[in-house]
């Protein structure tokens, strides 16, 4: 495992897992790096070429002249596929999710596959979503204070505190996580607090997520165009996207391969690894 930098429109910070065979591309999500896939990277690159970027404005990439919206991330995927392959198979957690997608859709010739882990997506149950849940989804998205929000969050909180915060909200069970998993997260949380694009980038990349998650009437035809075989996971107590919306997307879908694991939140590849490699060995 080594990082490498890239250009595409600007410098993309890449972790290369190396390996040989298909080429594998792991998009991370909203407040994310590329170090969300250094549990499941060395065992992917066994059998596969295995590279994960640090999304346009998120971990090590700056977000140049490009921004960091879902749709210039969309470009930047399909541009890390051409640097290292001619097609790829795409494995994307929650916004990650939605970006290989879209990935997919407007670029056909570069996705060969798909891997869904807890893909962004509409809510289904208005009167499930828990209150924490939806004011910390919200808040930054707060026309002319959100800014101000996320910047006073991180002035009041130690990174050692927002990180545990942070955990605990995508993992159902964070005291059972690896040890890694809490490093790569300090690193990046202090990251953050040097870079003064991080919250600008934060904050553009949400709202360009809601346009195409506001409902499922809008999300659904784009679930449709999606010609690639595609592997669905989701966490039944995913605090973020309700198991009610994967279920759905799996009748939208029901030739898309669907897993529902139980005890498991937000991040399938940082709570049980090892379950979820197997989950997706078995379907490659």
């Amino acid at each position: 495992m080594e990082r490498t930098s890239i250009d595409i429109d600007g410098p993309v910070s890449v972790i290369d897992h190396g390996g040989s065979g298909p080429l594998i591309v792991c998009v991370h999500g909203l407040e994310g790096s590329a170090y969300n896939w250094n549990l499941m990277g060395p065992e992917l690159s066994e059998t596969h070429r295995v590279v994960a970027p640090d999304l346009s404005g998120f971990g090590y990439t700056p977000p140049a002249d490009r921004g960091s919206t879902v749709d210039v991330n969309t470009d930047l995927v399909a541009g890390v596929i051409r640097e290292f392959g001619e097609e790829a198979i795409l494995i994307g957690n929650s916004m990650g999710g939605l970006i290989s997608i879209l990935t997919a859709e407007r670029y056909p010739d570069l996705v060969r596959a798909l891997v869904l882990l807890a893909p962004a997506a509409p809510v289904t149950d208005w009167l499930r979503v828990r209150p924490p849940s939806a004011a910390r989804l919200s808040a930054p998205l707060l026309p002319g204070v959100g800014a101000r929000i996320v910047e006073s969050y991180r002035a009041n909180q130690s990174v050692e505190k927002g990180v545990e915060e942070n955990v605990a909200f995508v993992a159902h069970d964070p005291d059972s996580l690896d040890p890694q998993v809490w490093d790569d997260a300090l690193e990046v949380a202090a990251l953050r607090r040097e870079q003064p694009w991080s919250t600008q980038c934060l904050i553009d990349a949400g709202h360009s997520i809601v346009p195409y998650v506001l409902t499922r009437r809008r999300f659904a035809p784009l679930l449709h165009k999606v010609s690639q075989p595609t592997l669905l996971i989701h966490g039944v107590e995913d605090k973020l996207i309700q198991i009610q919306t994967a279920r759905w997307i799996a009748r939208q879908r029901p030739d898309w391969t669907s897993v529902f694991l139980t005890d498991i939140g937000h991040v399938p590849m940082l709570e049980v690894p090892d379950r979820t490699l197997q989950i997706v060995d078995a379907w490659l």
